[in-house]
């Protein structure tokens, strides 16, 4: 299984929000997609969910073009968590993760079945909110219904696995036991593992290939190592930064105050 972006554009009115993109992704790995905000990060996750299409090039699954699957095809195989789940919808957090196995479901099936039920209960222990499980939308907290939105992602058991930030509004526990979870289930299942991050630090920990994108292109590509270095950092984000190696692939960027910050402060009267 691979997922390919061969020369895709696609534009938000007159804004290119990727421009002309190239790049695979393979299985049983985590690619992650980092840039600033208005990088194109989400909008390349929607395109290869089949969410959006793009105005021009293709986007190929498995070899084939997305445009051959039927929408039955493409949501059996591909989950994307959105991280925008309002918390309005009037349902319980139960029923919210159940909703992610209607793919499956055969033809005039109403109801969920025992292997349904099995799976977000397997799913709902690894992500500790079986406690919740009865809970309305509502009634959660910010970190809460991240992992309610990465537990519906996974109950899915995709092929292609598509991430938007999903380590956002969450503790550092979670973060950690999320992206584990994600890790696990990527080498176990053999899945495409896309990840959305702002965290450069938790892309160096999980993720085998780094896209940094600005202004909706690739400006670099490869492992953490590779790219999260010193001038990539500041070219893209714009912050002077010195980047620490910790042990085999872990990165941390530290920003350098301006020199302007360095000055010496008028004594207080």
């Amino acid at each position: 299984m691979k997922v390919e972006l061969k020369n895709v554009v696609f534009s938000y009115d007159t804004v290119k929000a990727v421009d002309s993109v190239t790049l695979e992704f393979d299985s049983g790995r985590i690619s992650c997609l980092v840039g600033p905000n208005g990088s194109g990060k989400t909008t390349t996750l929607k395109l290869v969910a089949s969410l959006i299409k793009p105005s021009e090039g293709v986007v190929y699954i498995d070899g084939k073009d997305v445009r051959t699957y039927s929408a039955s095809e493409i949501a059996k195989l591909v989950s994307y968590s959105d991280p925008h789940l309002p918390k309005t919808l009037p349902m319980k957090v139960v029923d919210f993760i159940l909703t992610s196995r209607y793919p499956h479901h055969r033809a005039l099936q109403y109801f969920e079945s025992r292997e349904d039920i099995e799976v977000v209960e397997e799913v709902a222990k690894e992500l500790d909110i079986v406690h919740i499980l009865d809970r309305k939308l509502e009634q959660l907290s910010s970190g809460e219904l991240q992992r309610v939105v990465v537990a519906a992602s996974l109950a899915k058991k995709p092929r292609v696995l598509l991430l938007d930030e999903p380590s956002a509004f969450l503790d550092i526990r979670y973060r950690f036991e999320i992206m584990d979870l994600v890790k696990k289930y990527t080498e176990k299942r053999g899945a495409v593992t896309v990840v959305a991050l702002h965290d450069l630090h938790l892309a160096s920990l999980y993720c085998d290939r780094v896209y940094l994108l600005y202004r909706g292109r690739i400006v670099a590509s490869g492992s953490p190592l590779e790219v999260f270095t010193s001038e990539s950092i500041e070219r893209v984000y714009g912050v002077k930064v010195e980047t620490v190696q910790i042990g085999r692939s872990q990165v941390v960027a530290i920003p350098v105050p301006a020199e302007s910050s360095k000055e010496t402060p008028a004594t207080l009267s």
